[in-house]
């Protein structure tokens, strides 16, 4: 889990290397359009991250959070088993086997 700090932060670097990319007058190398794809898919997660805390959704906050915590050691080397991964994590997710969806779902039966 993300605080808001950690948030705007992360979400301000990638911003800011998206900026340095998108400002220059010549073509992209293609190092640097690689560069870009991997910014590009940080920041989509940073704000499915965001949009998940702010509707509250824990169980998606977290799926994001893992994603972007694999992504960026290890998944931007391993594209297609990054892929692989996020598969296997949306199953697991989705079929409520997660701890946090136990607790969850356990909570709710309590009200």
């Amino acid at each position: 889990m993300w605080t808001d700090e950690e948030l705007k932060r992360t979400f301000k670097e990638v911003s800011d290397g998206l900026d340095k990319l998108s400002d220059s007058k010549k073509p992209l190398t293609k190092e640097e359009r690689k560069d870009r794809g991997r910014l590009l898919k940080r920041k989509y997660i940073l704000e499915r991250i965001k949009e998940a805390k702010e509707k509250k959704h824990k169980g998606e906050e977290v799926y994001n959070s893992s994603i972007y915590d694999l992504l960026v050691p290890w998944g931007e080397r391993h594209p297609f088993l990054m892929s692989i991964m996020m598969h296997l994590m949306r199953v697991k997710w989705a079929s409520g086997l997660s701890p946090l969806a136990f607790k969850e779902s356990t909570e709710r039966k309590g009200k």
